[in-house]
């Protein structure tokens, strides 16, 4: 199975370019869900977030509150890097397995990491795959999102995450998301046949 990695920033649309190639036959592994299983009740990663920040970021189902853990992490980059040195060993060993177990199969495998080069992961996960859009379509999608989000957290979550000009310059291939569905639906095709002609069938 050919292995290719997906990034890009943060209300870029990466997740709707990952459900475009698996609705062309890609197998996907989506880290950010990895992330989330791992801090989910009963997991290690529960436990060691609850010992640091108490039960005030639990949500209503006693699950961690993705947006009161964003809110700290976004605020404090040692906190940020703490929350990344606990999840990233488990996202990346559980990646790791994804890939064994379907090493003899044909076909393509997406994995899509929204931090693969702050990670350093571009070292083994290649192809890269890059999605980009304007600044003015990314600010958009993430109101759309989070609408109750103030312009300063949107900026200081983009801002912490590596230039998106800078993974373009790293990318294999790069996916323009700034227009309409169709124009995305296009480049993902095109680069699924670079992919596919290459993958062993």
């Amino acid at each position: 199975m050919k292995i290719v990695g997906l990034t890009g920033g943060i209300g870029t649309g990466k997740s709707t370019v990952a459900r475009m190639f698996g609705s062309l036959g890609a197998v996907l592994v989506d880290a950010d869900e990895l992330a989330r299983s791992y801090l989910s009740k009963g997991m290690q990663g529960y436990e060691q977030v609850l010992r640091r920040y108490g039960n005030a970021i639990l949500g209503s189902d006693h699950e961690p509150d993705r947006q009161k853990i964003a809110d700290i992490i976004f605020r404090d980059s040692i906190e940020r890097k703490w929350l990344e040195q606990l999840i990233h060993p488990y996202v990346f060993t559980t990646i790791a397995e994804e890939m064994r177990r379907h090493q003899d199969q044909p076909g393509v495998m997406i994995i899509d990491v929204p931090l693969l080069f702050e990670a350093g992961a571009e070292s083994w996960l290649r192809p890269v795959i890059v999605v980009v859009c304007t600044p003015e379509a990314q600010i958009k999608r993430i109101q759309g999102r989070t609408p109750d989000m103030p312009y300063e957290h949107i900026l200081s979550r983009i801002h912490a995450q590596m230039p998106i000009e800078e993974k373009q310059k790293r990318a294999d291939y790069v996916i323009d998301n700034s227009k309409d569905r169709e124009h995305t639906r296009e480049q993902v095709e095109r680069i699924w046949q670079a992919l596919t002609q290459g993958a062993s069938a």
